[in-house]
């Protein structure tokens, strides 16, 4: 059976940001969405989405790289 959800609890479908999103390096990664969780629960699939909302990248991450944003902030990316 597929897990649902990684070891930090991310589930499918999560909006995300890249943990380090305000070096200069990883500012982009900072409106995503959790595609698919690894057989290990270890990694997460992410689709990066641009500030257009169109979608842009997407790329395996360790799952302690990602942490889910949406908690109904202001600051909030929105996803299309």
């Amino acid at each position: 059976m597929w897990p649902m959800h990684s070891k930090n609890g991310l589930k499918r479908g999560d909006r995300v940001k890249h943990i380090n999103s305000h070096r200069s390096k990883w500012k982009h990664l900072v409106n995503g969405e959790v595609e698919d969780i690894s057989m290990t629960e270890e990694s997460v699939y992410v689709k990066w989405y641009n500030e257009n909302g169109k979608p842009f990248h997407w790329a395996k991450y360790d799952c302690h790289k990602i942490e889910k944003i949406g908690q109904g902030g202001q600051n909030d990316a929105t996803l299309v």
